[in-house]
């Protein structure tokens, strides 16, 4: 069966760069735009993973991580962002993130991401 990963990002460049990128491994992505909604799209898509950006407008990706987490503890999570740093490293795996990846997206990192945790 094919993978299903939902991608939620407020930068639609990233999302389709998610989407082209994952069908290479033969993986679908479900896009939705962030803040609201999140939980109850995890729910019905039934995702194998989530990425998730951290710095969004409408809502800050750690309390979207916090909120999935607490209604769907068993969500595989990884948080996507700008900013690198032990702070933020600490408390996306705090709240439930199993990894991080930085932006600009390094392709061999994210490629050995999605082996690791997904493919595997």
């Amino acid at each position: 069966m094919k993978k299903k990963v939902l991608v939620i990002d407020d930068e639609s460049e990233i999302v389709v760069f998610m989407e082209k990128f994952l069908a290479q491994f033969d993986i679908s992505a479900i896009k939705i735009l962030p803040g609201e909604g999140v939980v109850d799209c995890y729910n019905r898509s039934q995702p194998d993973f989530v990425f998730l950006d951290v710095q969004m407008p409408n809502k800050d990706g750690m309390a979207i991580l916090k909120e999935l987490k607490k209604n769907q503890p068993a969500s595989r999570v990884i948080m996507m962002t700008g900013v690198e740093g032990k702070e933020f490293k600490e408390k996306a795996k705090r709240y439930g993130a199993l990894d991080y990846i930085t932006k600009p997206i390094d392709l061999n990192d994210l490629s050995k991401k999605i082996e690791e945790y997904i493919i595997k």
